[in-house]
């Protein structure tokens, strides 16, 4: 039978609760961004991050931002695997804390920036039925054991796990004219996933209900006491053989049959203890199962930027981040599969990305953006995972509007293609193609004070898998498919200040 693993996520892949971004990589990152969806070539305070050149557009001082996120997700995996006690398996995903922290600093052509924000992950999943590579294996015992009359199983499983890459960043940008400013900045990016998890009381029912491996440690009892019986009738036709042996000539025949009957007895003997071992293997691995264990890692991101106005009332913001070189380190209390060894390590690269927006005012009172975000997935380090996908993008158009001299309104769409290939979805990894409204509004309370509401929505479409399972480890490949889908919501607001 394959080993019963229970096998907790490597990367924080699933748990990427991004709305906007690459596979791993988020970019909501602030009030501003939810309502728009494109801000690659804003000139305001979130230009930090967005488009870090464009903060010599600011007046001079000191500006600030603060926002936060509450994102929801509900992550459904269907797998139509004939031995398994349900299809649907659905988790849920959430981050009632999601902070994007800036500020910017300008006087005259210079202006310094910081930022915080989680760049990666930031949500906390919870599986309660756990996931389908988890039961696979558990649900071959059905066919595994039909001889014995097994036709249910049961087992008691679940499996919660959380994110966060935090991102502290700064930077400076210069204005080299009128038309043309230039930035250079970095950031830290620190990383830290959590998993819990149990998969336990695996139970069948050979005509009573009871645990997997208390069935399979009787079975492994009574093949020991046929080994046994073998050895010893082994021992007494070995000690025939014997006797006819040392009668010499004429008895030849019967020393002979014997010893043949003493071989026999022994090859039994050894294929019951064969049998007894592997039941008590079997025990083992449908024995209870216990992870709690943790991963730690952090890499530093080069962020470039250039901001470029050639009219009035055109703006074009471009930002470039380099690969950050990432690799997670296990911190391991307990890992009853073997999974986790305390202190290997894990590559988890975030890939490069290149980002342009160009925004323009089509009425005195309309200005519209249209963003590119592209991800450089090919280049990464994801211990092989990265053979399995290709670069991705997003596209986006956001229409603001002034209503008033303190009120703007704000509509924004992007979609998002993914760049996951089908041999890289998986129940514990998976990538959709999504399309993303978002609406809200820019309320200036004071002259100095703008408060930020935004609302998005993401809609995923469905991916798919055609895979095989080697069923119960006899080397006879089943077909299934498995239907991967998502929904999310996330709801932001923010406050920015300016002295």
């Amino acid at each position: 039978m394959k080993t019963l693993r229970f096998t907790p996520l490597v990367i924080l892949l699933v748990f990427s609760i991004a709305l906007g971004g690459g596979i791993v990589t988020n970019t909501n990152h602030s009030a501003a961004y939810v309502r728009t969806l494109n801000r690659n070539a804003t000139t305001e305070v979130d230009a930090a991050y967005f488009n870090p050149a464009g903060i010599t557009k600011l007046c001079n001082g000191l500006h600030l931002s603060f926002s936060n996120q509450s994102i929801f997700q509900t992550k459904e995996i269907n797998n139509n695997y004939q031995y398994l006690n349900e299809s649907t398996f659905t988790g849920d995903v959430k981050a009632l804390l999601f902070p994007n922290f800036y500020s910017v600093y300008k006087m005259e052509k210079l202006a310094f920036a910081a930022g915080f924000q989680p760049i990666g992950g930031g949500g906390s999943a919870n599986f309660e039925k756990g996931l389908p590579s988890f039961e696979l294996p558990v649900s071959d015992l059905v066919p595994g054991l039909a001889a014995q009359g097994v036709t249910e199983y049961d087992l008691d499983v679940t499996f919660e796990g959380s994110s966060i890459y935090f991102g502290g960043q700064a930077g400076v940008a210069y204005k080299i004219n009128d038309m043309l400013s230039v930035s250079v900045g970095g950031r830290y990016v620190s990383a830290l996933n959590n998993y819990k998890g149990h998969l336990k009381d695996i139970s069948i029912n050979p005509g009573t209900w009871m645990t997997a491996s208390t069935f399979f440690t009787g079975a492994a009892a009574q093949y020991t006491v046929g080994g046994d019986g073998a050895t010893a009738m082994a021992a007494v036709y070995q000690d025939s053989a014997d006797y006819f042996t040392s009668l010499g000539v004429g008895y030849e025949a019967y020393a002979a049959a014997y010893q043949a009957g003493a071989d026999q007895y022994l090859a039994g003997a050894a294929e019951a203890y064969a049998s007894a071992d592997a039941m008590t293997a079997k025990a083992v691995e449908t024995g209870d199962k216990e992870v709690d264990a943790a991963q730690k890692g952090s890499g530093f991101t080069p962020v470039f930027g250039l901001n470029i106005s050639p009219m009035e009332g055109l703006n074009i913001g471009i930002r470039y981040e380099h690969i950050t070189k990432l690799e997670l380190e296990n911190d391991t209390k307990k890992d009853d599969t073997g999974l986790y060894p305390d202190k290997a390590k894990t590559n988890a690269d975030m890939p490069a990305m290149f980002a342009v927006g160009v925004s323009y005012m089509v009425l005195p009172q309309l200005r519209a953006e249209v963003d590119l975000n592209y991800y450089m997935n090919t280049g990464v380090d994801w211990d092989g995972k990265e053979e399995d996908v290709e670069d991705d993008y997003e596209v986006g158009i956001a229409l603001e509007y002034t209503v008033s001299e303190k009120l703007r309104a704000s509509f924004g769409y992007l979609y998002s293609k993914s760049g996951a290939l089908e041999d890289y979805q998986s129940d514990l990894s998976y990538s959709l193609n999504s399309n993303t409204i978002g609406f809200g509004a820019a309320y200036s309370v004071m002259p100095n004070l703008e408060v930020n509401l935004g609302v998005l929505n993401c809609f995923y479409q469905e991916g798919k898998k055609d895979d095989q399972h080697n069923l119960g480890g006899s080397g006879l490949m089943v077909d299934f498919a498995e239907k991967y889908n998502k929904t999310a919501i996330g709801f932001a607001i923010g406050i920015n200040y300016k002295f």
